[in-house]
C-alpha cells in the first residue's frame, strides 16, 4: 500500500480530551433553562460524538425537533462559544504527531460535530488552528458524519485524493465516514470515548498510542 499524503481528524475524543468541557458546559445550559438535574463524567460520555443537538436530545429523551431540545442545543452551543476549553486539553501524543506530520510538509484538517463557532474557540485556544488546512462541521453547509462530504471538501482543500488520505477518529460516525469516503486508511484512537464496535475489528488501524499513525508514513 502506497504512503498516505494527508490526514483528516475528527476533534473531540480524538486530537481533544473535551469530556470534561462538554459535561460542564451541558450542566450550564440545563441550568439556564432551569431544569433541576446535572449530568456526570460517565453519564455525559455515551453523548459524545453525534454532535450538540443530538446531545441534547439524548440528555432530554425528546425528538431533534422539540421545541425544549433546540432550546437546549442553542443555549448550549451559546455557552460553548464563552466557554471552549475551560479543561480540555490535546490528548498525549497529539502535538508531537502534528508536529510530525508538519515537518515532513503533510496536509491535516478537521471534520467534527461541533458547531461551527466553538470549533473555531477550541482550535484557537488549544493551539491546534495553525496545523489544519480547514477546519469543518455541519453548520458550514454539510452532512454529518458517516456522510462523507466534509472529507471530500477536506480532500480538495488539501488537494489530494481519499484514497491518498487518513481518516482518524473514536466512533462509529468517524469510522464510517472513513470507509464511505474511500479513505486510503482509517484510525481509531482508543484513547477515545466510544469503543471500536465489532464489525470494523481487524478493519481499521488501532491506536493504542497515537504517534502510532506516523508508522503509516514509515511502512
Amino acid at each position: 500500500m502506497s504512503k498516505p499524503k494527508a490526514y483528516i481528524f475528527d476533534l473531540d475524543g480524538t486530537l481533544v480530551d473535551a469530556l470534561p468541557d462538554i459535561q460542564a458546559n451541558a450542566n450550564r445550559a440545563l441550568e439556564s433553562l432551569g431544569y433541576d438535574f446535572r449530568l456526570t463524567l460517565e453519564e455525559t460520555q455515551p453523548h459524545v460524538g453525534g454532535g450538540a443537538h443530538k446531545l441534547a436530545s439524548n440528555v432530554l429523551g425528546l425528538p431533534m425537533e422539540h421545541a425544549e431540545t433546540m432550546a437546549l442545543y442553542h443555549a448550549f452551543a451559546d455557552i460553548y462559544e464563552q466557554h471552549p476549553a475551560d479543561f480540555g486539553k490535546p490528548f498525549p501524543g497529539v502535538i508531537e504527531t502534528l508536529d510530525a506530520l508538519k515537518a515532513r510538509g503533510i496536509p491535516c484538517c478537521v471534520v467534527t460535530a461541533k458547531p461551527a463557532k466553538a470549533r473555531v474557540k477550541v482550535l484557537d485556544a488549544l493551539g491546534l488552528t495553525p496545523y489544519l488546512t480547514l477546519a469543518l462541521s455541519p453548520e458550514d453547509g454539510f452532512a454529518k458524519k458517516p456522510a462523507p462530504d466534509m472529507l471530500f471538501e477536506c480532500c480538495r482543500a488539501m488537494g489530494v485524493e481519499p484514497s491518498e488520505t487518513v481518516m482518524v477518529g473514536d466512533t462509529r460516525f468517524d469510522v464510517e465516514a472513513g470507509f464511505n469516503a474511500g479513505c486510503h486508511s482509517v484510525g481509531f484512537a482508543e484513547h477515545g470515548y466510544q469503543e471500536l464496535p465489532e464489525e470494523f475489528v481487524g478493519r481499521v488501524v488501532s491506536l493504542h498510542a497515537f504517534t502510532d499513525l506516523l508508522k503509516l508514513l514509515d511502512d
